[in-house]
């Protein structure tokens, strides 16, 4: 009969509601309350797992430390130092701050406000070794490659040779590779460049030396090899382990149900006692007396349109394609109120050029899923508006028709502005 009811209440809602008011039980509200979280945790498990945010290493809040001069060692003729005058700028929005797009507070620097410089005095060899990188993980589950920004300040030209070794545990156990060609691809001279290196056992261009482990990187060098002796002054802006995505259910999957299933179950309720609430007070307003709990029952059975809601939402998510989000867009990825992640439009100015390339696509990519959620939003609250309608008749057939859509429609735009302030989620 619970179940009669709810179905009818789709199909039947006069009928229904009728029966309802007549004989209000909270069973049938219970079971369609479990439902709707239930169906909306499917539909956060299923959006994103289809989300996947690079991570760094080291992480976003410390990733400038493997620039700063205190982390690296050199021969007695290398001057390590940090400039604070020139550094590798990429300034983001980070979501954490919790401040808005249009507040600086909200962005942070995440190579810090120095770079690493080196300074060489006629010389035509030198190395430098960043001595702890923390046994990084790169083998085939572990990061995929390793970013280096530079900027060659002298001499005018790129190094004639120049070797990255990365070590494994022990001195006698290291890779390594000819970075030569990518510095000069990379137009580093005088500007600030970015070189990109592949990382793994599959990746051609690495020898190896000793018995090295892709899932132990330990420490790294960097050697500079040029044709004659000259003072050389190379800054290095960013060092990073990146190329490693993984989803938010991956690493933060019990946090991230608990606080959604807290956050649809608050939803529900205040829905439902808004919407009962504020219609019971526009009629006692209209002098005309209302009971409470048939208005309650009967207004927790018309919430059934959320369960329907859910049900196509997790349909949407189901046919969403896996979307990467590149380490700096996935600081600042917030949640909209209807759930779904996105990067501030305010932001992406603030991005380096290639990651507003890779916003633009993102956003093509989630635009049918944001439609459909989006629409079945408006429908659900417009539905619901009409089943409260036909609550109001029932309980006030004095009422004409338009009359009791009137407050129902009020009714369900406060009840909107209130759970957007209450709890940021409609």
């Amino acid at each position: 009969m619970i179940l009669t009811d709810i179905l009818e209440v789709i199909y039947a809602p006069q009928k229904v509601f009728k029966r309802i008011v007549a004989n209000p039980k909270y069973l049938g509200v219970i079971l369609i309350l479990l439902l709707f979280v239930g169906l909306q945790l499917g539909y956060i498990f299923g959006q994103f797992s289809k989300i996947e945010l690079e991570q760094t290493h080291p992480v976003g809040g410390i990733i400038q430390t493997f620039t700063n001069s205190t982390s690296w060692t050199a021969t007695s003729d290398v001057n390590i130092t940090n400039n604070l005058a020139d550094y590798y700028n990429n300034t983001v929005f980070v979501a954490n701050l919790q401040r808005p797009p249009n507040d600086p507070l909200g962005y942070y620097s995440l190579f810090g406000n120095f770079s690493l410089q080196l300074d060489v005095t006629d010389t035509k060899s030198f190395s430098v070794s960043l001595f702890n990188t923390s046994n990084v993980d790169c083998s085939g589950e572990g990061f995929k490659n390793l970013t280096l920004g530079l900027k060659l300040i002298q001499p005018k030209s790129a190094p004639q040779n120049t070797t990255l070794t990365l070590y494994s545990l022990a001195d006698s156990n290291y890779f390594t590779y000819d970075l030569t060609s990518a510095l000069a691809d990379a137009s580093v001279v005088n500007q600030w460049g970015e070189v990109v290196i592949p990382l793994g056992p599959d990746v051609k261009g690495w020898s190896e030396t000793g018995n090295p482990q892709w899932n132990n990187i330990t420490s790294l060098s960097l050697q500079f090899d040029y044709s004659n002796s000259q003072d050389v002054t190379i800054r290095i802006g960013a060092l990073f382990f990146g190329g490693l995505y993984m989803t938010p259910m991956q690493y933060d999957s019990v946090g991230l149900l608990m606080r959604f299933l807290q956050v649809y179950a608050l939803q529900f309720l205040f829905t439902w006692l808004f919407l009962t609430g504020l219609i019971y007070l526009i009629c006692r307003g209209l002098k005309n007396t209302v009971l409470w709990k048939p208005l309650f029952i009967a207004m927790g059975f018309a919430m059934v349109v959320m369960v329907i809601r859910a049900v196509v939402s997790i349909a949407a998510s189901a046919v969403l394609s896996v979307i990467y989000y590149p380490f700096d867009i996935s600081f600042g990825t917030i949640f909209d109120p209807l759930a779904m992640l996105y990067y501030p439009a305010e932001a992406v100015s603030s991005l380096l050029p290639q990651s507003q390339v890779s916003i633009v696509a993102i956003d093509a990519m989630l635009s049918v899923f944001s439609g459909i959620i989006t629409i079945m939003f408006a429908v659900s609250y417009a539905w619901l508006g009409a089943l409260g309608t036909f609550v109001i008749k029932e309980l006030k057939p004095e009422f004409s028709t338009i009359k009791c859509a009137v407050i129902a429609a009020v009714s369900v735009c406060i009840t909107l502005l209130l759970l957007w302030l209450l709890i940021g989620v409609v």
